[in-house]
């Protein structure tokens, strides 16, 4: 398993890295700054987190992006997500909304919360995130899925 999702990871960051003949990396056309909330798909008293998130994206003009969340998570541990991804339009009677797939590191799942998200190794863990949304001018709108445990809603704006 360990391996699928590294390779997963791999195969969404080593593209947009490779670029780098063209356009290097860290160019990127404008950033996008994203705030919202998450909701659990079964509750727990565990769950004690304040449930705000806030990321800023770097979007490269060929719809590949990095970026860096912060959150404090659902056991109230302040977190962090560093991620690559790439995001693909729709076109004709859907071309405002698109699908995106980000893969990266998440930090800050601790102590007796360790366990809660997998293959998180000292404190440190892979993950891809799918999410879907709807974009029109400089503003936008994502559901993102969290794996089976819950679903983050979130707005956001082109700088």
């Amino acid at each position: 398993m360990k391996l699928l999702v590294t390779s997963l990871i791999g195969m969404l960051l080593l593209p947009a890295v490779s670029r780098a003949a063209d356009t290097p990396w860290y160019e990127y056309d404008h950033l996008y700054l994203q705030g919202g909330s998450y909701v659990h798909f079964e509750s727990s008293d565990d769950h004690a987190g304040s449930k705000f998130f806030a990321s800023l994206e770097a979007v490269r003009s060929d719809a590949w992006l990095y970026g860096l969340a912060l959150f404090d998570n659902s056991f109230g541990q302040f977190s962090q997500y560093l991620y690559g991804g790439k995001s693909w339009n729709f076109s004709g009677k859907f071309e405002h909304f698109h699908f995106k797939l980000t893969a990266g590191l998440i930090h800050g799942y601790k102590d007796e919360y360790q366990d809660k998200i997998p293959m998180n190794n000292y404190g440190i863990a892979p993950a891809v995130i799918p999410g879907i949304g709807y974009k029109r001018d400089r503003w936008g709108a994502d559901m993102i899925l969290l794996g089976n445990s819950a679903m983050l809603f979130t707005i956001g704006y082109d700088l």
